[in-house]
């Protein structure tokens, strides 16, 4: 039992270091898109959400669901191509 203790925290470590990874990526590209929409205002979003009382609640729940989306994408991306079929045989 004491022999699998390093193996699982090395497992632990990469795992949470995948994560961290693909959280900092899906970040930052969430938060590039959300600036693009905003600043060429496609769809006429920005002008919709400035028109309105809350705009500061609009923006966020705006850049919030954008992030949320874009880092599940991006994690599930990183978990698709982590795939062992791909790998040669031994």
């Amino acid at each position: 039992m004491n022999a699998q203790i390093p193996e699982l925290s090395r497992s632990q470590r990469a795992f949470f270091g995948f994560l961290l990874r693909r959280f900092v990526m899906g970040t930052v590209i969430s938060l590039s898109l959300a600036g693009l929409f905003l600043l060429f205002d496609l769809g006429d979003i920005k002008s919709m959400m400035f028109r309105a009382e809350d705009t500061w609640l609009w923006v966020l729940v705006f850049c919030f669901d954008i992030w949320v989306t874009v880092t599940g994408i991006t994690i599930a991306v990183g978990i698709w191509y982590l795939g062992d079929w791909r790998d040669p045989p031994r």
